[in-house]
């Protein structure tokens, strides 16, 4: 007896592992959308990518563009960069809604883009939003249809509010927008089963190799927004004034940060810049902790429950911490004194933390789809796959 077919659902992805920013260690979004692909194929549903239309010729395009800024008022601006973007948005969505074989359901990534929504409900979808960030926060990246902040972000509350359910990577964007009226639900990072496997691989060759190290920590920086560079600034003027030199070392790996590798340039840090996968990972198993340190962000950093359930604690001040500020092996700080105490500290491996499986399994079920259950390549209880 043949076996039936999946049911395939559209997922739109902003983030593709064949873009610069992913290598050599990957991405949060990336991350993200692994999780989500998974929870997807636990159920029997392939997720499809998108795919571009048939080009339009310029009248079509002006009138796509008029109709929406018509449509969508103040959240489309009068420019002629805007109109254009949303006469491509329009006939991009419309087109893979009238894709054969597929179920009327849709993930988008980002719902700052009013007009998918827009196209998509034409189209009879239901359309469920996975955030991995409230995008018309980052302030150094005015979206395409909406301008700069805070126009992007009314615009994007308003896009919000027309689509059938939002998850949010974090509890403190969910508390946000549940309080401008949109009724979102916490769907928490966690990496899929194929990384997680990956990652308690990682747990149990540090378990056999764990012996009295000297005292070392990770710092993971990469080269992006202004934000994420006033942070790395900020952290290493704290190292410097916590930690007498001589003292404890400070692992300093990240894509693309050559141009900014002054920033660690004390003897307290050695500065590894984009290294391969091998070596990152060799220079984690030496280190302790990592050190993360933000003053504000997006989302949430899927670089902590990836470190713990590899084996290593992270030290983090609340902002970075976040929604895992209650994660065992998670220690977080407000103040100097605090942060030079826990670089103190003999840190133990963290145990290993629980899927949160009731909650991928309520995102599921917000899709309206019948679950068609499929054996799994590695058990989701990852307390049984490696020993205490």
């Amino acid at each position: 007896m043949m076996s039936e077919p999946p049911v395939r659902i559209l997922r739109d992805t902003f983030c593709t592992e064949d873009r610069a920013d992913w290598a050599p260690h990957g991405c949060g979004g990336i991350w993200r959308r692994r999780q989500t692909d998974g929870i997807l194929r636990r159920n029997g549903v392939e997720p499809v990518n998108l795919e571009a239309p048939l080009p339009a010729s310029l009248p079509t395009r002006l009138l796509y563009g008029l109709r929406m800024k018509r449509r969508l008022g103040s959240s489309l601006q009068w420019t002629r960069r805007s109109l254009s973007a949303a006469d491509r948005s329009f006939r991009f969505y419309r087109h893979n809604a009238r894709r054969s074989g597929l179920a009327p359901v849709a993930l988008l990534e980002s719902g700052s883009d009013p007009v998918a929504v827009a196209a998509l409900k034409d189209e009879g979808f239901r359309v469920v939003a996975v955030l991995e960030a409230i995008h018309s926060l980052w302030r150094d990246r005015p979206n395409p249809f909406t301008g700069s902040y805070p126009e992007s972000f009314f615009a994007e509350i308003c896009a919000l509010s027309n689509v059938d359910a939002v998850f949010c990577i974090s509890r403190e964007e969910q508390w946000l927008l549940n309080n401008v009226g949109i009724a979102a639900e916490y769907l928490p990072y966690f990496p899929d089963e194929e990384r997680a496997g990956v990652l308690l691989g990682e747990r149990a060759r540090r378990r056999a190799r764990e012996r009295k190290r000297t005292r070392e920590f990770l710092i993971c920086a990469t080269r992006g927004n202004t934000d994420t560079l006033t942070s790395f600034i900020e952290q290493a003027e704290w190292i410097r004034r916590a930690v007498p030199e001589g003292h404890a070392i400070f692992n300093v790996t990240g894509y693309n940060t050559e141009a900014i590798k002054d920033i660690w340039k004390d003897k307290r840090f050695v500065f590894h810049g984009t290294c391969s996968d091998q070596k990152f990972r060799a220079v984690r198993r030496r280190c302790s902790a990592i050190c993360l340190h933000q003053r504000q962000g997006l989302g949430s950093l899927t670089r902590i429950p990836d470190m713990i359930l590899a084996g290593s604690a992270v030290i983090a001040n609340g902002p970075a911490a976040r929604s895992f500020i209650d994660m065992r092996g998670v220690f977080t700080y407000d103040t100097l004194r605090q942060f030079a105490e826990l670089l103190e500290r003999e840190i133990s491996m963290p145990p290993v933390p629980q899927r949160p499986l009731e909650l991928e399994n309520a995102f599921f079920a917000s899709l309206s789809l019948r679950p068609r259950p499929l054996p799994l390549p590695l058990s989701l209880n990852l307390a049984d796959a490696v020993p205490e």
